[in-house]
């Protein structure tokens, strides 16, 4: 999944050396702003001066929540109020998709009780098993690790039941540990020949869907005037790619111990070959086109 653009990618300074170059920035919440605990302060510095250089900005995030639920919780960190106007969640998009598609459905929400607010008021019954429902929505995990979900689920596998992924994240870092989420349950039922419908990123879909949000509309906006932020390759950067917008990654978060071997990579003008680069991280991950440590201006 190679950059279109280019033969190498840089290593930034600050998202200044972009600044002329962008009508919107895209920023990844969880990884980017905060770790889960406290807010990014430089990364907080950097999206009000992009804003203050008329560049537009909403955040996405994979975050199986309503936005609402996600502003407060930036706000609640000491995130500036008019920094949270526009924010476009999975959470929200699935939302969006079982009112839209499965109106009376009969649907299990796998993920604890302190999630219910991702399915409350769905035009749906909810029932307490995979094998009773004609969809599931996953927000997080029923059990501690991926296996154990293997026996609960096959029922709903085997009759073909739709999986709605509302966070297709595999891991996150709060503070500095390393939690699973969703997305690893919706591999497992993919691998056992499941359905599964993913909302948020890489999904081109989740990228595009911020344009309107912040009232542009995608003919009037060249692709490589967007640029997606965020720390990780398989989602981040990987629906950069897709949407074939500039991706920037944040390569202190998910991945922070690969970064050493990167800036070891770099020439003396912060340049990386692209091979270099797979060959730290995998051939088949997103290649982005620049890099940065943490977010800053």
């Amino acid at each position: 999944m190679p950059n279109r653009h280019a033969a190498t990618i840089s290593l930034s300074g600050g998202l200044s050396d972009f600044h002329t170059d962008l009508s919107l920035i895209i920023c990844d919440l969880w990884g980017v702003m905060h770790d889960g605990i406290r807010l990014n302060e430089g990364a907080v510095d950097a999206i009000e001066k992009a804003r203050a250089a008329d560049i537009r900005t909403v955040f996405l995030s994979n975050a199986p929540r309503p936005r609402t639920h996600v502003r407060a919780l930036l706000e609640k960190m000491g995130m500036p109020r008019a920094l949270t106007d526009y924010i476009v969640t999975s959470g929200g998009l699935a939302r969006d998709e079982v009112r839209a598609r499965y109106q009376g459905a009969k649907l299990y929400h796998m993920g604890p009780d302190s999630d219910h607010n991702t399915v409350e008021s769905l035009p749906v019954t909810m029932v307490k098993t995979p094998d009773e429902a004609d969809i599931i929505l996953a927000t997080d995990l029923d059990f501690f690790d991926i296996e154990s979900h293997r026996g609960w689920l096959q029922g709903a596998a085997t009759k073909g039941v739709p999986f709605l992924c509302a966070n297709p994240d595999r891991v996150v870092h709060v503070g500095e540990k390393l939690y699973l989420c969703a997305g690893s349950v919706a591999d497992l039922y993919t691998e056992m020949g499941g359905e599964v419908h993913w909302f948020g990123k890489p999904m081109a879909s989740a990228l595009t869907a911020c344009l309107p949000e912040v009232g542009l509309a995608a003919r009037d906006v060249p692709r490589e005037r967007v640029m997606m932020i965020g720390d990780s390759l398989q989602t981040d950067m990987a629906g950069a790619y897709a949407a074939g917008y500039r991706g920037l990654f944040i390569a202190g978060g998910i991945h922070r111990a690969e970064f050493p071997a990167l800036t070891a990579a770099s020439d003396a003008h912060g340049q990386v070959p692209v091979e270099r680069f797979q060959n730290i991280f995998g051939a088949g991950k997103a290649v982005p086109h620049a890099v940065m440590e943490a977010l800053v201006w």
